[in-house]
């Protein structure tokens, strides 16, 4: 199989946002379809995406999707994607190849059931920028990025392996987890953080100096930290939500740190402070050498 070209005659969209659209353009671009169709929940992305030419058709069912695409991406807010996995699993046959872009799994197995034909496999494309809507959409979105899948036992082989070349040729480094492995490592280094950026952003919200709010005067440290903050409520939301027990364990983990940050710094402890500050460094440091 990875000898062969990738090519689909059609391919549809549920959720034409940043990562739907980006999909579809680098599909294009690559040559790898004929016709994208998109289709979203309340209609408005995908009209957008059909006049920015972003997609070629715009369905105004699920079902037409299901039975004219050769590959499905779901990429809407999580807690939106078991509802339309089970929609599309009614009218799927067994030529059709099913995924998502979902940043958390634990719907995987019971949504794995509804495709008697084993051709729903899970995947997260772990891309983004803050910004949302299919006007974000670009092609290069996912070059040099990691996807994880995560397929069962139950899952067909073949279409594990078709879902991964579809990642591979898109330019993504693809690793294979457990869908309770993916949502541990993704509240480490995904939700967290996001939390964590909104977090910080509230603290300092009504804070001003002489009249000017206290962010005006926020270098590229504070930028960079907390870009991901303007990232969309919905979908932000909906991760929290759905993977709630791993990300208040990770969360617990970063307030143990806190406080012991915040205790060397009122002990005037500068040895644990700059322990404290070295051991993060050297993490990094590390992993920039991998």
């Amino acid at each position: 199989m990875n000898g062969e070209p990738l090519f689909f005659e059609r391919v549809g969209i549920v959720g034409v946002g940043l990562i739907g659209s980006s999909f579809a353009l680098a599909m294009k671009e690559r040559k790898c379809v004929k016709e994208v169709w998109g289709y979203s929940l309340t209609g408005r992305s995908a009209k957008k995406a059909l006049e920015l030419g972003i997609i070629d058709k715009q369905a105004d069912l699920l079902s037409q999707l299901a039975k004219n695409c050769n590959l499905i991406l779901v990429s809407t807010p999580v807690l939106s994607i078991p509802e339309i996995l089970k929609a599309l699993s009614k009218d799927v046959d067994e030529n059709v190849l099913v995924t998502d872009g979902g940043s958390v799994k634990n719907f995987v197995k019971e949504c794995s059931a509804f495709f008697k034909y084993n051709n729903f496999v899970g995947s997260h494309p772990i891309a983004g920028t803050e910004k949302s809507g299919p006007e974000a959409g670009f092609s290069s979105l996912f070059d040099g990025g990691m996807c994880i899948i995560t397929p069962l036992p139950t899952t067909s082989k073949k279409n594990t392996e078709l879902v991964k070349k579809v990642w591979e040729v898109l330019g993504m480094n693809v690793v294979a987890m457990t869908p309770e492995e993916h949502d541990l490592v993704m509240a480490e280094v995904s939700h967290m953080p996001h939390a964590v950026a909104f977090s910080l952003v509230s603290a300092v919200k009504d804070k001003s100096f002489q009249g000017r709010r206290v962010t005006s005067f926020a270098g590229g440290g504070f930028r960079d930290f907390t870009r991901i903050a303007k990232s969309d409520v919905t979908m932000w939301a909906d991760i929290f939500l759905s993977n709630k027990q791993n990300l208040l364990a990770s969360l617990e983990d970063f307030e143990r740190e806190l406080n012991l940050f915040r205790r060397a710094l009122q002990n005037n402890d500068r040895v644990s402070l700059e322990s404290f500050i070295n051991n993060a460094r050297t993490v990094l440091l590390r992993n920039e050498k991998k």
